[in-house]
């Protein structure tokens, strides 16, 4: 149900053109990689992509091994992605290894 509510904020608010299409709040974004993300128009894409397959496995009812295997997969992305800091192919290869990841699984669970 969180999970629900959060992407339907996310969504209401990319509607009404109030926020970029990043899965975090840019106006808090700290980290190098992530002013780098919220500053590029496809990584802002390719985080929200991310954000949204991490989000429908995670609330999926999968089995709790793949649930686990999923949230670490996703743990150790972030801290790729963050050691990319400014380098933006970099960060494509960090998404699209992940996005690649999420995917399988996705195809794995049937969704």
């Amino acid at each position: 149900m969180i999970v629900r509510t959060t992407l339907f904020a996310l969504a209401l608010a990319c509607a009404a053109g109030t926020v970029q299409a990043a899965s975090f709040n840019c106006a808090h974004a700290m980290l190098p990689a992530e002013q780098t993300i919220c500053g590029n128009t496809n990584l802002s894409r390719l985080d929200e992509q991310t954000a949204g397959m991490y989000f429908l496995i995670v609330g999926s009812g999968a089995p709790q091994a793949t649930v686990s295997q999923v949230k670490a997969s996703q743990s150790k992305f972030i801290a790729q992605r963050n050691a990319c800091e400014r380098d933006v192919n970099c960060l494509v290869d960090a998404y699209t290894s992940q996005i690649m990841f999420l995917k399988n699984e996705k195809s794995n669970l049937g969704l």
